[in-house]
């Protein structure tokens, strides 16, 4: 299973790059997403 993700992606970026910057932007709002709710909801401000 592994090889055919690999495989897939490395068709997908020697192809066409629309889709890869799409995933690359995809996977980075998710970390921002991640680390915004980690900022905001794991802080202890008590106002």
């Amino acid at each position: 299973m592994n090889h055919l993700i690999l495989g897939a992606f490395y068709d997908t970026v020697n192809k066409s790059v629309g889709p890869t910057l799409m995933w690359v932007f995809f996977f980075l709002m998710i970390i921002e997403l991640i680390y915004v709710m980690a900022k905001y909801v794991g802080s202890d401000d008590n106002k």
